[in-house]
C-alpha cells in the first residue's frame, strides 16, 4: 500500500495533534504541523514537500482562499479543506481556490480516511450539491473558456455521459455501475476527456462541462 506524507494546517494545536494521530492510522504519515497558512507557505518555500495538505478552515474568508491559491501555486500536493459546517459560500470559494476536497469536521473517522485516500487517488471530493455551486461559480465570474476539442477529436457519446455523471458528483465506481462498464474503462474515458478538453483535473473538467451546456446525469 502507498504511504503519503501529510502537512496539517490548524491554529488549534490540540485538534491538530488528535487529527494527526487519526490520519496516521491510515496510509498517511504526518511530517509537518503548521499553525497558519503563512507558516505552511514558509515551510514549503523552505523545502517541505508533502503529498497531501489538510487545512482546517477557520472562517472560509476570501483571504484564506487567496492563501489556498498560493499553496496551490507553490506545491503539487493535493489539498483537502476541513470545515466545521458545509457552508455554500466557503465551499464555493474553496472550489475556486483549487482545493481537491471539502470535508466536514463532523464526519466519521472512517469516512475521513476514505475521502483522503480518494483524494490521493486523483478524485475530487465535494458534497453532492457541488454541481449547483459550479454553475453559480461559472455564472458569477465566468472563467476564460477552455479550447473546444479540435476537429476530428470531438467527445464521444460515452465521454459526454462520463462528464454528466461527474457533474452529479459520482465516483468512478458509481459511474461504472450506472453505465454498466468497468472502473478501468471509466478511467480510460476520463483520461481521453481530459486530453481532449485540455483539463488538468476533474474540477476543471466539471467547469468545462457546465460552460458547454452539459447537465448532471443521475441515471443512465
Amino acid at each position: 500500500m502507498s504511504t503519503w506524507t501529510v502537512m496539517l494546517i490548524d491554529h488549534d494545536r490540540l485538534f491538530s495533534a488528535a487529527l494527526g494521530t487519526l490520519i496516521g492510522s491510515g496510509p498517511f504519515r504526518v511530517n509537518h504541523h503548521a499553525a497558519s497558512l503563512d507558516e505552511a507557505l514558509a515551510a514549503i518555500d523552505g523545502g517541505t514537500d508533502p503529498d497531501l495538505i489538510v487545512l482546517a478552515l477557520q472562517e472560509g474568508s476570501a483571504e484564506e482562499m487567496a492563501a489556498v491559491r498560493r499553496l496551490r501555486a507553490g506545491t503539487g500536493a493535493r489539498i483537502a479543506v476541513l470545515a466545521d459546517v458545509t457552508a455554500d459560500q466557503s465551499l464555493s470559494l474553496s472550489l475556486k481556490a483549487g482545493a481537491d476536497a471539502y470535508l466536514n469536521k463532523g464526519m466519521s473517522s472512517e469516512s475521513l480516511l476514505r475521502s483522503l485516500q480518494l483524494v490521493m487517488l486523483g478524485e475530487v471530493v465535494y458534497p453532492t450539491h457541488v454541481a449547483s455551486l459550479l454553475i453559480a461559480s461559472a455564472n458569477e465570474r465566468p472563467a476564460p473558456p477552455r479550447p473546444a476539442p479540435a476537429a476530428g477529436n470531438e467527445l464521444s457519446k460515452r465521454e459526454i455521459q462520463i462528464l454528466r455523471c461527474l457533474l452529479a458528483g459520482q465516483s468512478n465506481k458509481t459511474i461504472a455501475r450506472n453505465l454498466h462498464i468497468t472502473e478501468s474503462t471509466v478511467k480510460m474515458h476520463f483520461k481521453n476527456v481530459m486530453r481532449k478538453i485540455h483539463a488538468q483535473n476533474r474540477t476543471q473538467a466539471a467547469v468545462w462541462a457546465i460552460q458547454n451546456g452539459l447537465s448532471p446525469l443521475i441515471n443512465a
